[in-house]
């Protein structure tokens, strides 16, 4: 399991712990609505909390890993702030905003969930909406293994480290961006080095979710916008494989 990195702890624990309280403080309530998602509103730029249970053909999900992607004006994001556990199908995970991650969650997205099963990645049959109105969503959501890639789309993934022209790492927050030709196929950025050991996670959309994302076409890279001096191959591969690549200022 190489390809996605358990984050470290420092402010996704803060963030986790906060969740935790929270939840238990909801839970505590008596009456029908005990445990049901809150109603307060998400401050802005704040990350989305998914919760609710899980099924793998049927039956509830046990898996050491599961992580979430945001789906927004036809492009992907990795968008996890922790990969936590699945236990007896039960399970909670935050989700970054576009304010905290470039590419993740702000109106009109939705949530796809992945997890890592048997030795290979399958994603969630069915997506959940990105919420204004609610800092924690319910969302049952089911894996399927004869249908590994469920909701999700065919796409061209990468991490690696960014460097500037002399080698020195670029900072968090640096954005990534991917194109074919004019065309903008994938964004994110750079997360703090605690978080990701560096590594930035770009998934890069095909031209059935983005008109002219051309498969098999050179990717171009750019850095803040400006241009990366590596190029890739668009290969389009489904069931979370990608490509190491580290990027460089030209």
């Amino acid at each position: 399991m190489s390809w996605y990195r358990r984050p470290a702890i420092s402010l996704i624990a803060v963030l986790t712990i906060a969740t935790v309280v929270f939840s238990a403080a909801c839970d505590a309530d008596d009456g029908d609505d005990a445990g049901a998602p809150s109603p307060v509103a998400p401050a802005a730029g704040q990350p989305l909390t998914l919760r609710g249970s899980l099924t793998l053909d049927g039956q509830p999900l046990e898996a050491e890993f599961l992580g979430a992607r945001v789906l927004r004006d036809g492009l992907t994001g990795a968008c996890q702030l922790e990969i936590p556990t699945v236990t007896q199908g039960s399970y909670e995970i935050d989700v970054a905003s576009d304010a905290q991650v470039r590419g993740c969650g702000a109106p009109g997205a939705d949530v796809l969930l992945w997890t890592f099963v048997a030795d290979r990645y399958l994603f969630s049959t069915e997506t959940a909406p990105w919420s204004d109105e609610s800092s924690v969503v319910a969302f049952d959501g089911e894996f399927s293994s004869e249908a590994p890639d469920g909701a999700s789309e065919p796409v061209t993934e990468f991490k690696g480290h960014l460097f500037a022209a002399d080698g020195a790492r670029l900072p968090a927050g640096t954005v990534v961006e991917a194109f074919v030709g004019d065309v903008r196929c994938g964004v994110t950025s750079l997360r703090p080095e605690e978080e990701t050991e560096g590594f930035y996670t770009l998934i890069v959309a095909g031209a059935d979710s983005v008109s002219g994302c051309v498969s098999d076409e050179t990717l171009a890279f750019r850095l803040d916008g400006k241009p990366a001096a590596e190029t890739a191959a668009h290969d389009l591969r489904s069931g979370g494989a990608g490509h190491e690549l580290d990027l460089t200022l030209e």
